[in-house]
């Protein structure tokens, strides 16, 4: 009995310490509770601020819009030529300009070949020249007496036969003396060639001749250009052909300004339309034309020399009502964004008839009074709100 009663006291026991452990749990873990909520953090409310965008603007403004075409080229002499010898023989004199990059006038004596056997052919063809015109003389002496001959004895009728008049002797001492006054004047000329003459006002680009040298006809002996009568060929991209002003008959206008660069100097010459190529270049789907080059008064280069690689500008059409705009401020090839009223952008289409390196000239699709976004957004949509960039130069105004 006692056993068991001590069993059952034991039992007791437990349970009673069991609930105590869990009652003493659960007061700890409401005193918890209550000091974590007592002495909870408090979270600061922040107001979110709406970010908006600032961006740089450009005012349109109209106004007729002149084009300036600009290309390249190279100086180019409008006149060359290549003298080769005419007839063959050995080189007597040359010119003391004779020699490449040398300056020579019209007519000058560049070459003498030795004359002496054109002037004993020349002698010669003379002399056969004046046979052949004495003997045509006598000929139609005879022809006259064949004349009287028959007169008197032919009755009146026309003779059978044409040697009664000495009619082919007649003609064949006409061709005879014909033959010989050409022969004496081809003679003459081969003289004449012994002389190589500059057919112009000219530069030497190369001298192929000298004193006791032997030239063949047809021996290239000097190249020639005209220093002072200057082109330049210019190629235009099939655009810029089109804007080109023209007048009422069709022939190209408007100012052309050349520029090049000599040394650390910077020259510019004026120059006129000379000509339009007809072809377009199937290579290059280019056109070209030939500006003359104008000499410039008092300037250390009047003419350009032939070679220099110059940047010419031509003036074109003129463009009615025309916006100018930064090319950075087309999207998407032919679009812009404007701001609108309440600082909300909108996109506009544009017509671009022309664009350049740096700007786009647009006929449509803007008003004078716009204002046209120039800044990058990231990802605009219609109806955003954008801050307008102050710029510090009219602020200071």
């Amino acid at each position: 009995m006692n056993e068991r009663a001590e069993a059952d006291r034991k039992i007791q026991v437990r349970a009673v310490a069991s609930f105590v452990l869990i009652l003493a749990i659960l007061v700890v873990t409401v005193l918890g509770i209550i000091f974590l909520v007592i002495n909870k953090r408090v979270a600061k409310e922040e107001v979110k601020q709406r970010v908006v965008p600032a961006v740089e603007v450009v005012e349109v403004t109209a106004a007729d819009h002149a084009v300036k075409i600009s290309t390249q080229g190279v100086v180019e002499s409008a006149r060359e030529t290549r003298l080769a010898a005419e007839v063959g023989g050995r080189v007597m004199e040359i010119s003391p300009s004779f020699k490449r990059g040398g300056v020579v006038k019209k007519g000058e004596r560049l070459v003498q070949i030795d004359p002496a056997d054109y002037r004993s052919a020349l002698a010669a063809a003379e002399v056969r020249r004046a046979e052949a015109e004495l003997a045509l003389e006598l000929e139609k002496a005879r022809v006259e007496q064949a004349q009287l001959d028959w007169a008197k004895l032919g009755s009146g009728s026309d003779p059978l036969n044409a040697l009664v008049l000495r009619e082919p002797y007649l003609a064949a001492a006409e061709a005879s003396a014909a033959s010989a006054v050409e022969v004496a004047a081809k003679a003459r000329r081969d003289v004449e060639r012994t002389e190589i003459l500059a057919p112009f006002d000219a530069s030497l680009r190369s001298a192929n001749a000298e004193v006791g040298v032997v030239v063949a006809p047809g021996t290239m002996v000097a190249e020639l250009y005209a220093s002072g009568d200057l082109e330049v060929r210019l190629p235009l991209s099939l655009e810029d052909f089109g804007f080109l002003a023209r007048a009422a008959d069709g022939k190209v206008t408007g100012e052309i300004v050349l520029k090049g660069k000599i040394g650390a100097d910077e020259y510019t010459w004026k120059a006129e339309m000379a000509r339009v190529d007809p072809e377009i270049s199937r290579e290059t789907l280019s056109a070209h034309v030939a500006v003359k080059v104008l000499p410039t008064e008092g300037s250390t280069f009047p003419l350009p020399p032939v070679g220099l690689f110059v940047n010419a500008e031509i003036a074109g059409k003129t463009l009615d009502d025309i916006k100018e705009i930064p090319r950075r401020a087309l999207i998407e090839g032919n679009r812009t964004i404007v701001v609108m009223a309440g600082n909300k952008i909108a996109f506009r289409d544009l017509t671009i008839p022309r664009l350049t390196r740096a700007t786009a000239l647009v006929s449509g699709g803007l008003e004078a009074g716009d204002r046209v976004v120039l800044t990058r957004l990231s990802a605009p949509v219609v109806g955003m709100e954008v801050e307008i960039e102050k710029d510090p130069e009219k602020e200071d105004e």
